[in-house]
């Protein structure tokens, strides 16, 4: 029986992943979700994290950033600002990133929610960035 579905990652620079896969594990904003073959339609939120991709028994992983995931009968395709590899991630900008979000923090002393909410999430992808990047060189 044929276990695997068609899955892109689409951002707007790029199909980042496109291939026939057994499974997806990805974060929402409730919590993690996996996808097999035949999921019954809908769209997802999907909210920064590190992304599994299960093909030929063996699973890469991804950070994406948020944005939603659509299944349809055809194929699961998600739509996100980026993804990245781990090899691709550029962990000494990651820091900075995370320090620039911490600071931006800090600062917000009028409590701006626009402010706030960008420097959280800057801080999320510098953080799950950061994570998937030190894992990926204790397994090599």
């Amino acid at each position: 029986m044929e276990k695997e579905f068609k899955f892109e990652i689409v951002t707007p620079n790029r199909v980042f992943y496109s291939d026939d896969i057994e499974m997806v594990i990805f974060s929402t904003p409730e919590g993690e979700m996996g996808i097999l073959k035949n999921h019954m339609p809908m769209v997802v939120a999907v909210d920064i994290g590190i992304i599994k991709i299960k093909k030929d028994n063996e699973i890469e992983e991804a950070v994406v950033s948020d944005g939603f995931l659509e299944i349809t009968d055809e194929k699961v395709i998600m739509f996100v600002d980026s993804a990245e590899w781990p090899d691709e991630i550029d962990v000494e900008r990651a820091h900075e990133a995370l320090e620039r979000a911490k600071k931006r923090l800090k600062d917000n002393v009028n409590h701006n929610r626009h402010i706030e909410y960008r420097a959280k999430a800057s801080l999320g992808r510098a953080v799950t960035r950061i994570k998937l990047a030190e894992r990926h060189r204790k397994i090599r």
